[in-house]
């Protein structure tokens, strides 16, 4: 069944997120500014959808003008503002709760998928989403998070985020995910380009040496595998699912990296990677078992 499927693919995505948010860390290229490494990366990440998007003739005769704005939605709030918004609250606060409140998408997901897709939740899947937010808190090692403009921006940016998944949702009923995919990452570099020149700005390249080019089509390949997997794990199983899958990003990064220094996690951080990991075994399980599966349920 496509579900099946569907968990699959939010599993891969995971695995992915998790391997490239270590490999963000290890390349780090000094002497750009984020908002241009972003750029970079999603219009070669934009630029590789359409590439795919083209061989896909029949696909692309079924969009139609009405679609247009379906694309220009993903390119606007999931492609563009949410990554600024992000990228410029992250250097006002601490990568601690930036990460925090960034791994909080599944809880505003879930929420959204409810009323929007018909997502039910039950009381089982309540205590497990609960558990899960106990484990990103302990594994990040959190004691509070104050709000202030960072905080906030980047919460704006999770939202948005989050808001985005219930369109993909919507959207993939009737356009292919690939071409959401290029909409959102070629269209929205393109309004992240826009964003940079309105404030008199330029899109820096000058810091970017040939070993630097090399470091960033890695994180692109990384990232085109994420976007490609991510719509396609959507476009299938529930948006609460698999938003709740892709946490396991996160113990990933942390086991990779620890394995990485040869060090072992302390004990805190231990217990939050157990508590997410059988959350998610256990949603995966609450969820087969009801039958709780959206009534819309789109087709590829």
């Amino acid at each position: 069944m496509h579900y099946k499927k569907g968990v699959q693919f939010a599993l891969i995505t995971a695995l992915l997120s998790g391997l490239a948010n270590f490999l963000n860390k290890e390349i780090i290229i000094s002497g750009v500014d984020p908002i241009s490494l972003v750029f970079i990366k999603n219009f070669l990440v934009g630029a590789a959808f359409l590439a795919i998007t083209f061989f896909s003739f029949k696909k692309i005769k079924k969009i139609q003008i009405k679609d247009s704005w379906k694309l220009l939605v993903l390119s606007l709030f999931g492609g563009s503002i949410a990554f600024i918004l992000f990228f410029k609250g992250l250097a006002l606060t601490s990568a601690i709760n930036a990460s925090f409140i960034h791994k909080t998408m599944f809880v505003w997901a879930t929420l959204l998928a409810w009323p929007f897709l018909g997502e039910k939740i039950s009381k089982w899947q309540i205590m497990a989403l609960s558990a899960m937010t106990a484990g990103v808190a302990l594994a990040s090692s959190l004691n509070a998070v104050s709000l202030g403009g960072g905080e906030l921006m980047i919460m704006a940016a999770t939202w948005l985020w989050s808001l985005e998944i219930i369109f993909v949702k919507k959207f993939a009923q009737n356009l292919d995910f690939k071409i959401l995919a290029a909409a959102r990452m070629f269209g929205g570099s393109l309004l992240i380009a826009g964003f940079v020149f309105l404030h008199q700005e330029t899109i820096k390249f000058s810091g970017i040496s040939p070993a630097n080019w090399m470091k960033l089509l890695i994180v692109s390949l990384f990232l085109f595998s994420f976007v490609y997997f991510w719509y396609r794990a959507l476009s299938l199983a529930p948006a609460n699912l698999v938003t709740s899958i892709l946490v396991l990003a996160f113990p990933i990064t942390i086991i990779t990296a620890s394995a990485w220094e040869m060090v072992l996690p302390p004990t805190k951080i231990i217990l939050g990677i157990f508590l997410v990991l059988g959350a998610v075994i256990s949603l995966i399980a609450l969820v087969r078992k009801q039958d709780l599966w959206p009534k819309l349920l789109t087709h590829n």
